[in-house]
């Protein structure tokens, strides 16, 4: 087995394909660490399916008060907390919500929020008959960030993993991320550099009906994309559809408050912003510092390696999910 190894494992879960890269191992051992993933993810999926009637997800939506696994409590407490953060824009108590404008039915009116999501111990408790918790928007990011862990916990020494368009990256690698336009298909623009951070992306791409101003799943809102970086998935998954929902100039001051969140805006008029240090991560500014990092050492000759490339594009399920917050505060 030699450093440079790499074996690529595809892992059929969350209505989609995961993309698990490990590095500095293949052959029978990768194998069998890829299949043991798939199983956690497995596992983990059959707690947070909101489709599947058996999920642990399911029966507390249906049940209203039961005693949660500690994965289930983990992913609901970390989704309050934004919820409260951004101060009920982003909102998980609206999965009936959701489920009605998936299935092209009338939407109801909302009379709950999150604050109706109460936590005592173990036990989870939906106080309005409302309530049904939708956690799409952050528990792909705990199963991705759960699986990459699995894999490292099994010796693998640097390992990727890509759920659908959620990326995150461990160990002594870095890949470069091209983010999909999201008016343009075949267009990437702002390559940066992900190194021990994971990536997430919410935004309108493909949902839209008509024009892009009229799109209903936007419902009049100033923000076409934002991409998130952050130490886990399941931070840059909820942040991104925080951080969209919310809103350009509300958005602002969201991000400031997180500010290990970096943070690439599109703006329905095209505009890109940068928040949090961004433009520090993309590929020009990191070959800057490598190369000056290089001419200090007095090695003006050395060659400077690209690191591999991908692109990082938004899943049209994953989309509308996270934009549903947007679609119910506005009606």
């Amino acid at each position: 087995m030699t450093q440079d190894s790499t074996s690529h494992h595809d892992i059929p879960l969350m209505a989609g394909n995961v993309r698990l890269t490990l590095y500095g191992i293949e052959g029978e051992l990768a194998d069998e660490i890829a299949l043991a993933v798939r199983d956690e993810g497995e596992r983990l999926q059959r707690i947070f399916n909101l489709y599947d009637p058996k999920s642990e997800l399911s029966r507390l939506n249906r049940e209203r008060t039961i005693r949660a696994s500690p994965e289930l409590l983990q992913v609901i407490r970390r989704a309050l907390a934004y919820c409260a953060l951004a101060e009920g824009r982003y909102d998980i108590s609206l999965g009936r919500q959701f489920l009605q404008r998936k299935r092209g039915e009338p939407i109801t009116p909302v009379h709950c929020s999150y604050k109706h999501i109460r936590i005592e111990g173990d036990h989870v408790e939906l106080t309005h008959p409302d309530v049904t918790i939708d956690l799409g928007s952050i528990a792909k990011g705990f199963i991705a960030d759960r699986m990459l862990e699995f894999a490292i916990d099994r010796g693998v020494e640097s390992a990727f993993i890509d759920a659908r368009g959620d990326m995150r990256i461990t160990g002594p690698r870095m890949e470069v991320i091209d983010i999909q336009h999201p008016r343009e298909e075949n267009r990437t623009l702002r390559p940066f550099v992900l190194e021990n951070m994971a990536v997430a992306t919410s935004g309108d791409y493909k949902q839209y009906s008509g024009s892009f101003s009229t799109s209903h799943i936007m419902n009049s809102r100033d923000i076409a994309s934002v991409t998130i970086v952050a130490p886990t998935t399941m931070e840059a998954d909820a942040i991104a559809t925080a951080v969209f929902v919310t809103g350009m100039e509300e958005s602002r001051a969201l991000l400031t408050s997180i500010p290990h969140a970096k943070a690439l805006i599109i703006a329905t008029d095209g505009k890109e912003i940068t928040l949090n240090g961004f433009e520090d991560l993309e590929l020009d500014a990191q070959m800057r510092t490598v190369k000056s990092t290089i001419a200090q050492h007095g090695e003006t000759n050395a060659a400077i390696p690209a690191p591999p490339r991908r692109t990082h594009r938004n899943s049209d399920a994953k989309s509308t999910k996270r934009t549903i917050a947007t679609l119910i505060t506005d009606n």
